[in-house]
């Protein structure tokens, strides 16, 4: 990783060929490039972190750090023995509110993981985006508690 006390300068790498931006990569990254990765490239990315750097953003090793830990802090809810599926959890009580057709409806989650609408006790969230749009539909994600909702 690249720290302000191992940060080459930009001059270095736009002079540097393969080679050397090969050896400027180890020192800096601590480990060797991809075979693959062509000397334009390396410049690219040594550059950018250098920059990134000085104008104190995270590198991109320490984002899909962040990213890997938010992932394994997501708690899987299995259903039917079926494989884990992050979702957002819903405390009893919560009222939702979804504007469908001219209509904005108010849906009530219960106590047993079920919902009430128009009065009527639905056993999912599913159920309920069933019965007031006539389809099959993923109930936490037609009412916006999943990502890849639609508004």
């Amino acid at each position: 990783m690249i720290t302000t006390a191992t940060k080459p300068d930009i001059h270095r790498l736009e002079e540097a060929d393969a080679a050397a931006l090969r050896q400027i990569w180890r020192e800096t990254r601590g480990t060797a490039p991809p075979k693959t990765l062509t000397a334009r490239l390396m410049r690219l990315s040594l550059a950018w972190e250098v920059q990134a750097v000085s104008e104190g953003v995270e590198s991109a090793r320490d984002r899909k750090s962040w990213q890997r830990i938010m992932r394994a802090r997501s708690v899987p809810v299995r259903q039917a023995g079926g494989p884990g599926v992050p979702r957002t959890a819903v405390s009893e009580g919560t009222r939702i509110l979804k504007a469908w057709g001219a209509t904005t409806h108010e849906v009530l989650i219960t106590g047993d993981g079920g919902a009430t609408w128009n009065g009527q006790s639905y056993s999912s969230l599913s159920a309920v985006a069933r019965a007031m749009t006539g389809t099959n539909r993923n109930g936490p994600k037609f009412f916006g508690l999943r990502e890849g909702a639609k508004p």
